[in-house]
């Protein structure tokens, strides 16, 4: 049974090249997934080059050769150490205005379970390396990237596990058309319109110029600031120079970085999170003063290995984006869970822990300082949305105003 007809995977490349990135003639693209999504990643660089590409790079990183060396290194200090040349290529991506992808979809899910966590999180390599580099720029709203998917066998029987393999990424690869837009049954155009319909989303939330946002729902009451001139992006957003761009395909979020040093409260995660090779059920966390005071999960391995990762730098364990979605969201209205964050952070309300975007301020040479800005070396998304959440806006004058009202969308 075949994954994806090359027509599929031909129109499922050229959304990205061509309606995520804008690439055109003399750009560099690079490319980077697990070896599973190679024929995606063939139907990239094909698509790439007919649009003028000058060179599309592509690096296959296998998470069995870092699960390897996490657990087979005889020198513990020796995890510690990265290749210098990670981060120089990255950082040549970056001056040169590459485009950068990232596939996601798991060959092999769970493949870190069991690991010791205090060895894995001295393991730094990523799915992309060089990926301090890499959320710097996305900090600084420097970098062109889309976070897309493939579905990789592995991840797939994970999705549909009452199917057999072959079946279950066939159904995988038409739900992913269909968050697309890109399915058989969406007339031309209908991405398009989903953008700008976002876009409107964005524009209602920052005309308000709220100062907080509250969110409500059982398990959840959290309570995050806002600094001044703090701007919602939906979709499509633009680099300093002006290219156009889209960060995620599929996509259904209005989203922006809150200020760190304003969160108050506790959430309950709705969805599993993904994280590492291993899925985490079950995540409460509690925040003081912009801090995670404690995080808890599912088993004390779970909780052990998060509260490790949040505490992997001084911002790992603040607040770096919140995200708005209601439950008109395709992938919400599926009613399944994905097991990836590109997939299962665009079904409901998010929050993310770590590195912030720069391009959710408003630029103004009046303010200094950080801005609230958090700075780290990771980004985790961690969902908190249902059909009973509420969230709030509050206005500068005290103001409250519904945003999303028992999980739909009331901000007119």
């Amino acid at each position: 049974m075949t994954v994806m007809t090359s027509d599929e995977l031909g129109r499922y490349a050229d959304a990205v090249i061509d309606t995520c990135l804008h690439i055109k003639k003399g750009d560099i693209v690079a490319i980077h997934g697990e070896p599973g999504s190679r024929p995606y990643v063939h139907a990239l660089v094909d698509s790439a080059y007919a649009s003028g590409a000058r060179f599309v790079d592509v690096l296959y990183v296998d998470p069995v050769i870092r699960r390897a060396r996490i657990t087979g290194a005889k020198n513990v200090d020796s995890l510690t150490w990265t290749p210098r040349w990670h981060l120089t290529r990255m950082k040549d991506l970056i001056a040169a205005d590459a485009s950068l992808i990232s596939i996601a979809g798991e060959e092999n899910p769970g493949l870190m379970k069991g690991v010791d966590p205090k060895r894995a999180m001295l393991e730094m390599t990523a799915r992309m390396p060089g990926r301090e580099a890499y959320l710097k720029a996305v900090a600084a709203g420097t970098a062109r990237f889309c976070v897309v998917a493939y579905p990789a066998p592995g991840w797939a029987k994970q999705v549909y596990p009452k199917l057999s393999v072959e079946r279950a990424q066939r159904a995988l690869a038409k739900d992913l058309l269909s968050f697309c837009r890109i399915g058989a049954a969406d007339p031309a155009g209908a991405w398009g319109t989903h953008v700008e319909n976002l876009v409107k989303r964005a524009a209602l939330v920052n005309k308000r110029n709220f100062t907080q946002l509250e969110f409500l729902a059982p398990g959840t009451d959290l309570r995050v600031g806002l600094a001044p001139k703090t701007r919602f992006c939906a979709a499509e957003m633009k680099t300093p120079n002006g290219r156009r761009w889209c960060a995620n395909l599929p996509t259904e979020e209005v989203f922006a970085s809150p200020d760190y040093r304003y969160t108050e409260g506790h959430f309950t995660c709705t969805r599993p999170l993904s994280l590492d090779g291993q899925m985490f059920d079950g995540i409460k966390a509690e925040f003081k003063g912009g801090e995670l005071q404690r995080i808890q999960a599912k088993t004390a391995k779970q909780r052990e290995y998060l509260a490790a990762y949040f505490a992997r730098d001084k911002g790992a364990g603040r607040l770096g984006e919140v995200a708005l979605v209601d439950k008109a969201s395709r992938i919400g209205q599926a009613n399944r869970v994905y097991h990836t964050t590109l997939l299962d952070e665009n079904a409901v309300a998010h929050v993310a822990f770590g590195s912030a975007y720069g391009a959710t301020r408003v630029p103004d040479a009046r303010i200094t300082g950080d801005r609230g800005l958090n700075v780290s070396k990771i980004h985790v998304d961690v969902m908190i949305g249902c059909d009973d959440l509420t969230v709030t806006g509050t206005t500068a004058k005290g103001e409250r105003v519904p945003i999303i009202k028992t999980g739909a969308w009331v901000l007119k």
